[in-house]
């Protein structure tokens, strides 16, 4: 399925808990955004003190490999149709030097089990690529395709349902 030049390798999901939530709310909210609804084993947990001495906990969540790229497409179905067209259209904003897909949740909405685009306050998830073929495309027309193909694949898969019921 999908674009087969490009490889998602690895995926990292991080989320600030400040003081005032719930640090298993949180938790809850972050495995909504996998595949299986589950948190992947190796969970870290960082401890901090904000400018008021209150704690504030960050929370890491890592993938590589077949996870990576079940929780990409997983993640991709999930979004609306306009945050998936804001990404493709800004794609330069979402991409680091490295070739990185950079995407940010709101916090919020996905506690409530709404998976949309917000950069205050977010859950920031990192996509790591790796190209299997030699390609003249440069990585930000490869993620580019990539996001297309997935896209489509969601569209015929919408049509195969429709067709079906």
């Amino acid at each position: 399925m999908g674009f087969r030049n490009l490889e998602v390798i690895a995926a990292k999901v991080s989320a600030i808990v400040h003081a005032t939530e719930d640090v298993d709310r949180v938790l809850r909210a972050l495995s909504r955004v996998f595949p299986d609804g589950s948190l992947p084993s190796g969970a870290e947990t960082r401890r901090f003190h904000g400018h008021f001495g209150n704690e504030i906990r960050m929370v890491d969540l890592s993938i590589r490999g077949a996870p990576a790229r079940s929780f990409l497409e997983h993640l991709w179905k999930r979004l609306p149709s306009y945050d998936r067209a804001s990404v493709i259209h800004s794609l330069d904003k979402h991409l680091d030097s490295s070739g990185g897909l950079h995407l940010r949740l709101d916090k919020e909405e996905v506690v409530r089990g709404i998976i949309t685009l917000k950069d205050q306050d977010p859950i920031k998830i990192h996509l790591s690529f790796r190209t299997r073929i030699k390609s003249n495309l440069n990585p930000s027309e490869e993620i580019g395709q990539l996001l297309e193909s997935l896209e489509n694949s969601r569209e015929d898969s919408i049509e195969l349902s429709e067709m079906a019921g």
